[in-house]
């Protein structure tokens, strides 16, 4: 497969083996802003778990390119370490989507925007993460109390209630 295209056959594989494991896992980032109606080329899926399903989720998946797993991350800002974690609420909000025509558990709108938020990359680092949340904000009905929960929930007050006040999320 080449890098940056990801094919069906190995969206079907990665789902069958996670499948297999009995974990709770779901795509976040570009590929769930993807399944949210944003039709930029998706290059690689990002999949969130619990951290004790981390090793377990990785082992499933080795030697499968174009996927990354992670877990319990602690993504450092000016304003202070932002938390991202997978947990019972967020596992029971994930929604069924379609990617690549195939249905795969998709982390909420609102936990993706929390996530995009905190990191705030553009163009300068390839990614687009405020067009990100614009669009899913547009697009998507939001849980703005749910929204406000996670946001504090993953300490990212002072990093993310500024911007999405100014996109007149909040």
């Amino acid at each position: 497969m080449q890098k940056g295209k990801i094919a069906r056959s190995s969206l079907y594989e990665v789902k069958s083996k996670l499948v297999e494991t009995g974990i709770h896992w779901v795509i976040f980032a570009g590929a769930a802003a993807y399944c949210y109606g944003n039709r930029r080329k998706v290059t690689d899926v990002d999949i969130l778990v619990k951290i004790e399903d981390l090793e377990k989720a990785r082992n499933a998946l080795k030697n499968t390119e174009g996927f990354d797993i992670v877990a319990d991350l602690k993504i450092k800002t000016n304003q202070g370490t932002c938390l991202f974690f997978m947990d019972k609420e967020m596992v029971e909000r994930a929604k069924w989507k379609k990617l690549f025509g195939m249905s795969v558990p998709v982390i909420s709108v609102e936990d993706n925007i929390v996530f995009k938020a905190i990191l705030q990359r553009g163009e300068d680092k390839g990614k687009h993460d405020i067009e990100d949340i614009q669009h899913m904000a547009a697009n998507e009905k939001i849980d703005l109390e749910y929204l406000k929960k996670r946001i504090k929930k993953c300490y990212a007050e002072k990093r993310v209630k500024p911007l999405l006040t100014l996109l007149g999320i909040l």
